[in-house]
């Protein structure tokens, strides 16, 4: 059976900082509290409507003007929870504090359309430096952008010490994907390792997934970049049958050992002005399959760690690296 051509592309940058004052990001919720720096700038320089577009259409925010404003269009609270998915990816490591003069990294993920958005955080990672983030309000200083892609060097978007930004050439592409699958595992693999760095917050049925289970954990992956495609590149669905087939490769994947575990995280939302749960499983999970199943499920793994799994992904959730376990 011929697979569907496969139309995601993305572009993953990571921004270098350095700490001007200490800097008390809170762990796992660092992600979090990175994005509410940066969506509070973005709206303060380019949206008309603020502050009635921060607090959403409850509040009285025109849907009319969320339809025409980048950032409202970027960032807005979902019409359809759990259909739609925002364009936009944010990473960062759980740090707890970053001491001034320490540098630490960001990465921003764009898919599809929504990297047309890329001039907006890129002024606003500054600007948000400036004014701080996290507990007390720590100031960092923005060094330099690398767009990143898993075949190729990094790409030099903005080189420390210089103001001029570089358009990014560098836009991941299903091809890239592929080769990077056949250049990362050239050999034969049967154990792998998956390390879930942030919260993954899975929700199956109705429950929230606690334990890593393989199946449903790809089933979730697969699900966000079917969607990713279909909404910002204009995907045709996957067929069914391709989806299937794919679904009974992850069922043959065997959960080794791990010693992953359900961490609670809370988040503050400056929309809602309430506290939000991003809790989800964190720590190490170590799986088998025969070769052969590993071959046709490593893109498909590989796409999942540029556009993270699950819930709150926007948030700096979901973030896994895969390992060679033999």
């Amino acid at each position: 059976m011929t697979a569907t051509p496969f139309s995601l592309t993305a572009l993953r940058l990571r921004f270098e900082c350095e700490a001007q004052t200490s800097l008390r990001l809170g762990g796992l919720k660092a992600g979090s509290n990175l994005r509410g720096a940066l969506l509070n700038v973005m709206r303060r320089a380019t949206c008309a409507a603020y502050p009635r577009s921060a607090l959403g259409a409850a509040a009285g925010a025109d849907p009319e003007h969320a339809k025409t404003c980048p950032v409202c269009w970027l960032v807005a609270a979902n019409q359809n929870p759990g259909e739609e998915r925002r364009g936009y990816t944010l990473a960062m490591p759980p740090t707890e504090t970053i001491a001034p003069g320490e540098r630490f990294w960001f990465e921003l993920t764009l898919f599809g359309d929504a990297i047309a958005s890329l001039p907006y955080f890129v002024l606003a990672a500054p600007e948000a430096g400036r004014l701080g983030m996290g507990v007390g309000r720590g100031t960092f200083a923005l060094r330099s952008i690398a767009a990143l892609h898993p075949a190729q060097e990094p790409e030099t978007v903005l080189e420390e010490g210089s103001h001029i930004v570089h358009p990014p050439q560098g836009r991941i592409g299903h091809g890239d994907i592929l080769r990077a699958a056949q250049t990362r595992w050239a050999g034969e693999l049967s154990h792998l390792l998956i390390r879930f760095h942030t919260p993954l917050r899975v929700v199956q049925g109705e429950q929230l997934l606690k334990s890593p289970d393989f199946g449903a954990f790809f089933a979730a992956l697969l699900r966000r970049v079917d969607d990713l495609a279909a909404q910002h590149c204009q995907q045709e669905a996957r067929p069914a049958a391709e989806r299937e087939r794919l679904w009974a490769l992850a069922n043959r994947v065997r959960l080794q050992e791990s010693d992953a575990e359900w961490l609670e995280v809370q988040s503050g939302s400056s929309r809602s002005g309430k506290a939000t749960w991003i809790s989800g499983l964190v720590g190490d999970a170590r799986y088998f399959a025969p070769p052969e199943v590993w071959r046709e499920l490593l893109p498909w793994l590989l796409w999942g760690e540029v556009a993270q799994v699950g819930k709150d992904t926007v948030k700096g959730n979901g973030v896994f690296r895969m390992m060679n376990a033999e």
